[in-house]
């Protein structure tokens, strides 16, 4: 179905409506977007004078046609008027690339199809054979039979062997025609039909004019990712940036100026509206059915994500260095956008009772002026790599903290002192439980180390349950740590080749006639 569209204007320097064509001009500037990328694209037309109608085919018919926008530039008392729009249907695929790799696809699979042939022939061969080898009496003279196996048996061998180099010949083509398959799925657009623009016109006199197209189109995106890198020597850390861009929009770019935006406009501009909540006085209903209406509310609850929104507040847009060039067969291309170097604060931190190990971290502060969206981070330790994270979205001048692996030099050693439960009271009797762990922290480095040690003190949730620290615990350094309850953490300096011990023990309470508590043990 074909559809029109009208627009008028009466500028000389005018924007219009309409869907440009790949193929209709020179890319003069590309910006890609987490999730399209918006094409800059020149062209120059000629005008004769009067009234009159520029045509410009082979326009994609993927263009985003609300996001497009015109500027044409020429002669003084140039007027233009309708702009009409068709869908062209059409037979050749969208890509060259993408044609020349299914005209080859389909020659391997006919040679393939030759080869099966050429095996069912020799596997008829084959068979007249056996029925010969199996038949001798047909023979009119016994005296012919020897001769005649070994003519037979020559016979097979050589179709045999025809059937084998058949099959080899096959295996290698098959394996020719996934990787053609492969490449033409990466490559496909499916952008077959295009259209047809129809630009009217007034000129004054025979020109030239200069017309510039905006527009969007899908199938392209970048993506950011990053490197830490720490040098423990001299505490200074390096935070890399790059951007990897994949496209698939059925055109390469070719030495353009490449921007990259963090602007989301799938978010669009629209703010969410908070529903309404009602409150009434509840009715008594059967448990199952209290249980079973309770859980919708639970699920609504957690259902708004509004971190998504927080990048609508910080667009920034990079500039990528050089002129680039972008093939539209959706490979990574991976370019760096900047690199910050930040002063680093090392410490060890490490959970005895849960792993036997001490973790490098370093604290820093991000000195970058522009925010960083959240990207894959691959951690490196004086140039070894040490593994993978998750950069958090930051702002500029927020805290950075980074985990480094584990420490080698720091040993952990972690003992069960206690772990007794009894009663206590007279009057009113209830149960104990005392519990007590030795941790022990070993620093074999040649320098002085900052070391945390974090535990997590049992939250009780009933008010007849009670947890307190026991008199001979070795004191925290914080209690209910990041206000995470029952966190908590021991901040010590410990010399080069010294050692640390702290003692962690709590008395958990509960009356005679409770059971034991839920998640105690």
């Amino acid at each position: 179905m074909n559809r029109t569209r009208h627009a008028v204007f009466f500028t000389t320097l005018v924007i219009l409506a309409i869907a440009p064509a790949l193929q209709a001009g020179q890319i003069t500037q590309v910006t890609v977007y987490p999730d399209r990328a918006g094409i800059i694209m020149e062209k120059e037309v000629r005008l004769e004078a009067g009234e009159g109608v520029v045509s410009i085919d082979g326009l994609p018919a993927r263009l985003d046609v609300n996001t497009v926008r015109v500027r044409a530039s020429g002669p003084e008392g140039m007027r233009l008027g309708g702009v009409e729009t068709r869908t062209i249907p059409g037979r050749d695929l969208a890509h060259p690339r993408e044609q020349a790799l299914t005209e080859k696809l389909q020659a391997l699979e006919d040679e393939a199809r030759t080869i099966d042939d050429q095996i069912r022939a020799h596997q008829v061969q084959m068979r007249l054979i056996e029925q010969l080898g199996t038949h001798p009496e047909a023979l009119p003279d016994s005296s012919e039979w020897p001769q005649a196996w070994e003519r037979v048996g020559e016979g097979a061998l050589r179709v045999l062997d025809a059937i084998h180099e058949q099959e080899r010949a096959r295996r290698i083509l098959e394996a020719d025609i996934e990787r053609m398959r492969r490449e033409l799925g990466q490559l496909q657009s499916g952008q077959r039909d295009s259209l047809q623009a129809r630009i009217h016109y007034h000129s004054p006199k025979v020109a030239h004019a200069t017309v510039t197209l905006e527009y969007t189109v899908p199938d392209a995106r970048w993506t950011p990712l990053y490197e830490a890198r720490l040098d423990t020597n001299t505490r200074q850390l390096h935070l890399i940036q790059r951007a990897e861009v994949r496209q698939n929009t059925g055109q390469d770019w070719s030495d353009i100026p490449l921007y990259l935006s963090t602007a989301r406009p799938r978010l669009g501009g629209h703010l969410p509206e908070p529903p309404p909540r009602y409150l009434d006085v509840p009715q008594p209903v059967p448990t199952s059915t209290r249980l079973s209406r309770s859980m919708p509310e639970v699920a609504l609850a957690a259902e708004p994500d509004m971190a998504q929104s927080e990048g609508t507040a910080f667009t920034v847009r990079y500039r990528v260095p050089g002129r680039v060039s972008i093939a539209s067969d959706h490979q990574a291309h991976r370019h760096n956008l900047g690199e910050e170097v930040m002063e680093a604060r090392l410490s060890v931190r490490a959970v005895p009772r849960m792993t036997p190990r001490a973790y490098l971290f370093a604290e820093s502060e991000f000195t970058g002026d522009v925010p960083l969206l959240p990207g894959p981070l691959t951690l490196f330790q004086d140039g070894t790599l040490v593994g993978q994270h998750q950069l958090p979205r930051l702002r500029p001048n927020s805290a950075l903290e980074m985990a480094f692996g584990v420490d080698e030099r720091v040993g952990i050693q972690v003992q069960l002192e206690r772990d007794e439960q009894g009663q206590e009271g007279r009057l009113r009797r209830h149960n104990t439980l005392q519990r007590s762990h030795l941790m022990t922290v070993h620093n074999s480095h040649d320098r002085e180390l900052d070391v945390t040690v974090l535990d997590r003190l049992p939250v009780s949730r009933d008010e007849r349950i009670t947890v307190t620290l026991a008199d001979d615990v070795s004191e925290p350094s914080e209690q209910d740590m990041n206000e995470d309850r029952g966190l908590l953490a021991w901040h010590r300096t410990v010399a080069a080749g010294e050692e640390m011990t702290l003692r962690f023990s709590y008395t958990v309470t509960w009356p005679e006639d409770m059971e034991t508590p839920w998640g105690l043990r």
